[in-house]
């Protein structure tokens, strides 16, 4: 019953309509985001100033409100390119740390095609933050157990966001790493969603493979393959309230 609406600073978010949207569906929880996505998507502007100015625009937005409204951000968001992690990867990723550590909201970062996320947690940890409250995006598509694993027993969570995006590989590669990562211990470090912020992916607009897809398509799939009942609890109901509420 809840969404993370995941558009930051740096690409276009827009308050009003979140909230607009938000009030249409009283019975979802909304949750708007601070922060920043990629090095690449800021503007030369938005980049080149300076990091505590950044640091403090994100506190003002989780402590008092967004662009001059009383709504509030909820999570804050840093990110890196893909294979990279230059000064200004680590500088959004300082700047994440800086404000979790200030306000105690939890990160979720973005992996260029899953990449990097090792690197995003030892740096994060660096700067005195609980692995516990990072949630790592896009790291299905990069399906490495290996690379998974150690993540995940840093005590990490890794956001599998892509079901149904065959352009990033089929839903069996998903499907085998959820398992895998079950069978190990780990099914409680993964954060089960989708990254769907185009039109192009919406049934309204014409696209797919839809908003819904991981409730009415991808988890039935996962029942259908063996998953245990109390696996897609956690997947859909407890680890994101862990993660979300620092519990």
């Amino acid at each position: 019953k809840t969404i993370i609406e995941m558009t930051a600073i740096d690409f276009g978010r827009n308050i009003r309509d979140v909230m607009r949207v938000a009030q249409q569906v009283p019975e979802v929880n909304v949750i708007a985001i601070t922060g920043y996505n990629k090095p690449y998507f800021c503007d030369r502007a938005i980049i080149s100033q300076d990091e505590g100015e950044m640091v403090a625009d994100c506190v003002l937005d989780i402590q008092e409100g967004i662009d001059g409204t009383q709504t509030k951000a909820g999570i804050m968001k840093g990110g890196s390119g893909y294979n990279s992690f230059q000064e200004p990867d680590q500088k959004l990723m300082r700047i994440a740390a800086k404000v979790q550590v200030q306000t105690d909201v939890p990160i979720i970062t973005h992996t260029e095609a899953g990449t990097m996320g090792f690197e995003q947690i030892v740096l994060l940890m660096a700067h005195q933050v609980s692995p516990d409250r990072v949630c790592l995006s896009h790291m299905d598509r990069n399906p490495d157990f290996w690379e998974h694993k150690r993540i995940a027993q840093m005590g990490a969570f890794l956001g599998y966001d892509c079901p149904g995006k065959a352009k990033y590989g089929p839903d069996q590669l998903r499907v085998d790493l959820l398992k895998r990562m079950i069978e190990a211990g780990l099914g409680r470090q993964i954060l089960l969603g989708n990254d769907l912020g185009r039109p192009s992916y919406w049934r309204s607009y014409g696209g797919g493979p839809g908003l819904d897809f991981v409730l009415t398509k991808f988890v039935p799939r996962l029942r259908d393959e063996g998953v245990a009942e109390e696996d897609i609890q956690d997947l859909l109901v407890n680890n994101p309230r862990r993660f979300l509420t620092g519990a």
